[in-house]
């Protein structure tokens, strides 16, 4: 048995090959999972679908197992936070044999667009290029998730409530135009949930898009905590902190 966790353990620890593949292979299985629940978000279920979601939720869950299993160390609470977002959308994959109506358990299931940010930290381990630009990435993946999860939760609402929303497509057109106050009025939703909704949007989500847009094309920065005082963020070839001008010693490749 210890043997078994060992070699389990090297496959999400280990800068071997085989385990950076392994690593590789399962940002590549997360991504289509995601792309999987957006696809199959509001279509009738069917003893296909639902054989699929048990597949998938047996895979998840054995995964789940097998990594907290072996890395058993203490965990933080935001480890812990993850932990439970991951079994929430594996329970949703069994709803199916509980439950008829799962079209709410859907929603749930967009909550793996966080995992996210846990693959960010094993690409960060992987990937030299992710390490460099990891500020750039982080807002990205921020951006990305928060547009996306939104577009989820009104394509869920109201794909079947309402004529102008009839793919996920609608949904994202809506959502992306109401973040940046665009706001045509072709595509609005007229329910009194939907309405809640867009107040929410408008109110909580308009400011958030244009802080991670903003984080996105600000001039890059290195991560470098200054000595004498604090400064965390400082040009790539600074030599001197610009608060305090004490000598900043940044390690860099030679480029800028």
């Amino acid at each position: 048995m210890n043997e078994l966790k060992k070699k389990i353990k090297r496959l999400y620890t280990s800068n071997a090959n085989g385990p950076r593949s392994f690593r590789w292979g399962l940002f590549i299985f997360d991504m289509t999972l995601i792309a999987y629940f957006l696809a199959t978000a509001t279509i009738e279920l069917s003893n296909t679908i639902i054989a699929i979601d048990i597949t998938l939720g047996v895979i998840l869950l054995a995964e789940f197992s097998a990594r907290h299993w072996v890395l058993n160390e203490r965990k933080t609470l935001g480890q812990k936070l993850y932990a439970a977002l991951d079994l929430i959308v594996i329970l949703s994959l069994f709803a199916p044999l509980l439950f008829k109506n799962i079209g709410f358990l859907r929603i749930l299931r967009t909550l793996r667009f966080l995992h996210s940010y846990h693959t960010i930290k094993e690409l960060r381990r992987l990937s030299k290029w992710f390490r460099k630009n990891e500020r750039v990435v982080t807002a990205a993946t921020n951006l990305i998730v928060f547009v996306f999860i939104v577009t989820s939760i009104v394509w869920v609402l109201e794909a079947r409530i309402n004529p102008n929303i009839n793919s996920y497509i609608d949904a994202l057109y809506f959502t992306v135009t109401t973040l940046t106050t665009t706001g045509y009025g072709d595509i609005i939703l007229q329910d009194d949930l939907g309405r809640v909704l867009t107040i929410l949007i408008m109110v909580f989500g308009v400011a958030l898009f244009l802080r991670l847009v903003q984080q996105i094309f600000r001039p890059h920065k290195i991560e470098h905590k200054c000595k004498h005082c604090g400064l965390k963020q400082h040009d790539p070839d600074a030599s001197h902190c610009k608060h305090c001008g004490n000598i900043v010693n940044i390690e860099t490749d030679g480029e800028v």
